[in-house]
Protein backbone atom coordinates (compact mmCIF):
# COMPACT_ATOMS: atom_id res chain seq x y z
CA UNK A 1 0.00 0.00 0.00
CA UNK A 2 1.30 3.45 -0.89
CA UNK A 3 2.25 5.76 1.92
CA UNK A 4 2.55 9.55 1.62
CA UNK A 5 5.90 11.26 1.34
CA UNK A 6 5.32 12.62 4.85
CA UNK A 7 5.96 9.11 6.19
CA UNK A 8 9.47 9.25 4.80
CA UNK A 9 9.98 12.72 6.25
CA UNK A 10 8.94 11.41 9.66
CA UNK A 11 11.47 8.61 9.33
CA UNK A 12 14.16 11.10 8.42
CA UNK A 13 13.64 12.88 11.73
CA UNK A 14 15.06 9.79 13.42
CA UNK A 15 18.16 9.58 11.29
CA UNK A 16 21.44 9.97 13.15
CA UNK A 17 24.33 12.05 11.88
CA UNK A 18 26.50 9.94 9.59
CA UNK A 19 23.71 7.48 8.94
CA UNK A 20 23.28 5.15 6.00
CA UNK A 21 23.97 7.92 3.54
CA UNK A 22 27.60 8.17 4.62
CA UNK A 23 30.66 6.42 3.23
CA UNK A 24 32.57 5.22 6.26
CA UNK A 25 34.72 2.44 4.83
CA UNK A 26 38.50 2.57 4.81
CA UNK A 27 38.92 -0.28 2.34
CA UNK A 28 35.90 -0.26 -0.03
CA UNK A 29 33.54 2.30 -1.64
CA UNK A 30 31.26 1.87 1.38
CA UNK A 31 27.49 2.24 1.71
CA UNK A 32 24.86 4.66 0.47
CA UNK A 33 21.35 5.17 1.76
CA UNK A 34 20.06 8.39 0.22
CA UNK A 35 20.67 7.65 -3.45
CA UNK A 36 19.78 3.98 -3.07
CA UNK A 37 19.46 1.58 -5.97
CA UNK A 38 16.92 1.69 -8.77
CA UNK A 39 14.85 -1.32 -9.88
CA UNK A 40 15.50 -2.71 -13.38
CA UNK A 41 12.14 -1.36 -14.63
CA UNK A 42 13.07 2.10 -13.33
CA UNK A 43 9.82 2.63 -11.42
CA UNK A 44 11.08 2.05 -7.87
CA UNK A 45 14.12 3.15 -5.90
CA UNK A 46 15.21 1.32 -2.73
CA UNK A 47 16.80 3.43 0.00
CA UNK A 48 17.98 2.94 3.58
CA UNK A 49 17.64 5.33 6.50
CA UNK A 50 19.71 4.83 9.64
CA UNK A 51 18.08 5.30 13.05
CA UNK A 52 19.80 5.02 16.47
CA UNK A 53 19.22 1.27 16.76
CA UNK A 54 17.86 0.12 13.42
CA UNK A 55 17.70 0.73 9.68
CA UNK A 56 14.58 1.59 7.75
CA UNK A 57 14.53 0.06 4.26
CA UNK A 58 12.04 1.76 1.96
CA UNK A 59 10.80 1.36 -1.60
CA UNK A 60 10.08 4.77 -3.13
CA UNK A 61 8.13 5.43 -6.31
CA UNK A 62 10.40 7.29 -8.74
CA UNK A 63 7.43 9.31 -9.97
CA UNK A 64 5.65 11.12 -7.18
CA UNK A 65 8.01 10.06 -4.39
CA UNK A 66 5.45 7.93 -2.56
CA UNK A 67 6.68 5.39 0.00
CA UNK A 68 5.37 2.13 -1.44
CA UNK A 69 6.55 -0.08 1.43
CA UNK A 70 9.09 -0.05 4.21
CA UNK A 71 10.56 -2.33 6.85
CA UNK A 72 12.79 -1.83 9.88
CA UNK A 73 15.88 -3.99 10.37
CA UNK A 74 17.72 -4.24 13.68
CA UNK A 75 21.23 -2.87 13.32
CA UNK A 76 22.98 -0.60 10.79
CA UNK A 77 22.80 -1.38 7.06
CA UNK A 78 23.07 0.52 3.81
CA UNK A 79 22.75 0.10 0.07
CA UNK A 80 26.19 -1.07 -1.11
CA UNK A 81 28.39 1.10 -3.27
CA UNK A 82 30.30 -0.93 -5.86
CA UNK A 83 32.67 1.76 -7.17
CA UNK A 84 34.12 5.06 -6.05
CA UNK A 85 32.20 6.95 -8.73
CA UNK A 86 29.07 6.43 -6.61
CA UNK A 87 27.59 3.48 -8.50
CA UNK A 88 25.31 1.48 -6.22
CA UNK A 89 24.28 -2.18 -6.35
CA UNK A 90 22.36 -4.74 -4.37
CA UNK A 91 19.42 -5.59 -6.63
CA UNK A 92 19.23 -8.80 -8.68
CA UNK A 93 18.65 -8.61 -12.42
CA UNK A 94 15.14 -10.03 -12.09
CA UNK A 95 14.32 -7.32 -9.55
CA UNK A 96 13.20 -9.80 -6.89
CA UNK A 97 16.09 -9.74 -4.40
CA UNK A 98 17.55 -6.75 -2.57
CA UNK A 99 20.80 -6.87 -0.59
CA UNK A 100 21.82 -4.43 2.14
CA UNK A 101 25.15 -4.55 3.94
CA UNK A 102 26.90 -3.44 7.12
CA UNK A 103 30.40 -2.09 7.54
CA UNK A 104 33.04 -4.56 8.66
CA UNK A 105 36.29 -4.20 10.60
CA UNK A 106 39.55 -3.12 9.05
CA UNK A 107 41.35 -5.99 7.32
CA UNK A 108 43.30 -7.93 9.92
CA UNK A 109 41.17 -6.75 12.84
CA UNK A 110 38.64 -8.88 14.66
CA UNK A 111 34.96 -8.53 13.88
CA UNK A 112 32.46 -9.50 11.22
CA UNK A 113 30.48 -8.11 8.29
CA UNK A 114 26.74 -8.69 7.81
CA UNK A 115 24.54 -8.81 4.74
CA UNK A 116 20.75 -9.18 4.62
CA UNK A 117 18.81 -10.30 1.57
CA UNK A 118 15.21 -9.16 1.30
CA UNK A 119 12.36 -9.98 -1.02
CA UNK A 120 12.04 -6.75 -2.98
CA UNK A 121 8.27 -7.07 -3.43
CA UNK A 122 7.59 -7.09 0.32
CA UNK A 123 10.96 -6.13 1.87
CA UNK A 124 10.66 -9.24 3.99
CA UNK A 125 14.11 -10.50 5.10
CA UNK A 126 15.11 -13.81 3.55
CA UNK A 127 18.59 -14.53 4.85
CA UNK A 128 21.16 -13.01 7.19
CA UNK A 129 24.75 -13.60 6.10
CA UNK A 130 27.42 -12.91 8.71
CA UNK A 131 31.08 -13.51 7.89
CA UNK A 132 34.14 -13.02 10.04
CA UNK A 133 36.54 -10.42 8.71
CA UNK A 134 36.33 -7.53 6.24
CA UNK A 135 33.88 -8.01 3.38
CA UNK A 136 31.88 -5.87 0.97
CA UNK A 137 29.19 -6.49 -1.62
CA UNK A 138 30.28 -7.01 -5.22
CA UNK A 139 27.33 -8.40 -7.19
CA UNK A 140 24.41 -10.83 -7.21
CA UNK A 141 23.34 -13.39 -9.81
CA UNK A 142 20.34 -12.45 -12.00
CA UNK A 143 18.04 -14.89 -10.19
CA UNK A 144 19.23 -13.88 -6.73
CA UNK A 145 20.56 -17.35 -5.87
CA UNK A 146 24.22 -16.42 -5.51
CA UNK A 147 25.89 -13.49 -3.81
CA UNK A 148 29.34 -12.25 -4.83
CA UNK A 149 31.42 -10.68 -2.10
CA UNK A 150 34.82 -9.01 -1.89
CA UNK A 151 37.00 -10.39 0.89
CA UNK A 152 39.44 -7.63 1.85
CA UNK A 153 42.93 -8.80 2.70
CA UNK A 154 44.52 -5.37 3.19
CA UNK A 155 43.65 -1.67 2.98
CA UNK A 156 45.67 1.27 1.68
CA UNK A 157 46.40 2.93 -1.65
CA UNK A 158 46.48 -0.42 -3.47
CA UNK A 159 44.22 -2.66 -1.35
CA UNK A 160 44.39 -6.44 -1.78
CA UNK A 161 41.27 -8.52 -2.09
CA UNK A 162 39.67 -11.65 -3.55
CA UNK A 163 36.17 -12.30 -4.88
CA UNK A 164 34.13 -15.07 -3.25
CA UNK A 165 30.69 -16.52 -3.98
CA UNK A 166 28.00 -17.32 -1.40
CA UNK A 167 25.19 -19.81 -2.07
CA UNK A 168 22.09 -18.14 -0.65
CA UNK A 169 19.89 -21.23 -0.99
CA UNK A 170 22.27 -23.42 1.02
CA UNK A 171 23.52 -20.64 3.27
CA UNK A 172 27.23 -21.27 2.76
CA UNK A 173 30.33 -19.65 1.35
CA UNK A 174 31.51 -21.56 -1.70
CA UNK A 175 35.10 -22.82 -1.69
CA UNK A 176 37.84 -21.07 -3.65
CA UNK A 177 37.92 -17.55 -5.00
CA UNK A 178 36.31 -16.55 -8.30
CA UNK A 179 39.34 -15.99 -10.51
CA UNK A 180 40.42 -15.63 -14.10
CA UNK A 181 41.84 -19.06 -14.90
CA UNK A 182 44.40 -17.54 -17.25
CA UNK A 183 45.73 -15.29 -14.49
CA UNK A 184 45.43 -17.91 -11.71
CA UNK A 185 45.88 -15.30 -8.96
CA UNK A 186 43.25 -15.46 -6.24
CA UNK A 187 44.33 -12.20 -4.59
CA UNK A 188 44.11 -9.04 -6.68
CA UNK A 189 44.98 -5.40 -6.06
CA UNK A 190 43.40 -2.08 -6.92
CA UNK A 191 40.52 0.27 -6.20
CA UNK A 192 37.14 -0.02 -7.98
CA UNK A 193 36.82 3.24 -9.90
CA UNK A 194 33.65 2.63 -11.91
CA UNK A 195 31.14 -0.10 -12.80
CA UNK A 196 28.90 -0.99 -15.74
CA UNK A 197 26.34 -3.82 -15.61
CA UNK A 198 24.31 -5.48 -18.35
CA UNK A 199 20.56 -4.89 -18.23
CA UNK A 200 19.87 -8.49 -17.15
CA UNK A 201 22.38 -8.24 -14.32
CA UNK A 202 24.48 -11.13 -15.60
CA UNK A 203 27.73 -9.30 -16.36
CA UNK A 204 29.33 -6.86 -13.93
CA UNK A 205 32.25 -4.93 -15.42
CA UNK A 206 34.38 -3.14 -12.82
CA UNK A 207 37.34 -0.95 -13.73
CA UNK A 208 40.09 -1.08 -11.09
CA UNK A 209 42.73 1.62 -10.69
CA UNK A 210 46.18 0.61 -9.49
CA UNK A 211 48.87 2.60 -7.73
CA UNK A 212 51.51 0.63 -9.62
CA UNK A 213 50.61 -0.52 -13.09
CA UNK A 214 47.87 0.09 -15.59
CA UNK A 215 44.13 -0.19 -14.92
CA UNK A 216 42.17 -3.36 -15.65
CA UNK A 217 38.54 -4.40 -16.02
CA UNK A 218 37.24 -7.28 -13.92
CA UNK A 219 34.48 -8.93 -15.97
CA UNK A 220 32.33 -11.06 -13.66
CA UNK A 221 29.80 -13.51 -15.10
CA UNK A 222 27.41 -13.71 -12.16
CA UNK A 223 25.36 -16.50 -13.73
CA UNK A 224 28.27 -18.91 -14.32
CA UNK A 225 30.59 -17.88 -11.46
CA UNK A 226 33.41 -17.03 -13.84
CA UNK A 227 35.64 -13.98 -14.23
CA UNK A 228 38.11 -12.41 -16.62
CA UNK A 229 40.73 -9.76 -15.92
CA UNK A 230 41.22 -7.48 -18.92
CA UNK A 231 44.32 -5.27 -18.85
CA UNK A 232 43.93 -1.84 -20.39
CA UNK A 233 46.88 -0.37 -22.37
CA UNK A 234 46.50 3.02 -20.71
CA UNK A 235 49.67 4.47 -19.11
CA UNK A 236 47.86 6.66 -16.60
CA UNK A 237 48.69 7.57 -13.01
CA UNK A 238 46.25 6.29 -10.39
CA UNK A 239 44.43 9.64 -9.95
CA UNK A 240 43.67 9.68 -13.69
CA UNK A 241 42.67 6.01 -13.60
CA UNK A 242 40.11 6.85 -10.91
CA UNK A 243 38.51 9.34 -13.30
CA UNK A 244 37.93 6.73 -16.00
CA UNK A 245 34.33 5.76 -16.74
CA UNK A 246 32.71 2.82 -18.53
CA UNK A 247 29.91 3.01 -21.07
CA UNK A 248 28.21 -0.20 -22.16
CA UNK A 249 26.49 -0.31 -25.53
CA UNK A 250 25.49 -3.43 -27.46
CA UNK A 251 28.64 -5.59 -27.63
CA UNK A 252 31.12 -2.86 -26.76
CA UNK A 253 32.38 -1.50 -23.44
CA UNK A 254 33.93 1.93 -23.90
CA UNK A 255 36.56 3.30 -21.51
CA UNK A 256 36.30 7.08 -21.33
CA UNK A 257 38.14 9.92 -19.66
CA UNK A 258 35.97 13.02 -19.70
CA UNK A 259 34.57 13.29 -23.22
CA UNK A 260 37.30 11.19 -24.83
CA UNK A 261 37.12 7.49 -25.54
CA UNK A 262 40.51 5.95 -24.77
CA UNK A 263 39.75 2.29 -25.42
CA UNK A 264 36.94 -0.16 -26.13
CA UNK A 265 36.45 -3.81 -25.16
CA UNK A 266 34.56 -6.23 -27.38
CA UNK A 267 32.35 -8.01 -24.82
CA UNK A 268 32.09 -11.12 -27.03
CA UNK A 269 35.82 -11.71 -27.61
CA UNK A 270 37.17 -9.45 -24.81
CA UNK A 271 39.67 -7.97 -27.27
CA UNK A 272 40.79 -4.44 -26.35
CA UNK A 273 41.10 -1.73 -28.97
CA UNK A 274 42.74 1.67 -28.36
CA UNK A 275 40.72 4.80 -29.08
Amino acid sequence: MKAPLAALVAALSLVTVGGAGANGSAYSPGLDGWKGVRAPDGDVRYVTLGTPKSTLVAAIAVRGGHVLRSRALRGFYGVPLVAYDGTTGGLSGDGRTLVVASYGPLPGNSGSTRFVTLRAKTLRPQRLVELRGSWSYDAISPDGSRLYLVEHVSAGQNPRYRVRAYDLAKGRLLPNAVIDRLVSKAIMGGQPATRATTSDGRWAYTLYARAKGKPFVHALDTARRQALCIDLPLPLAQPEQMRLRLRLRADSLAVRLGGERLAAIDTRSFVVRRG
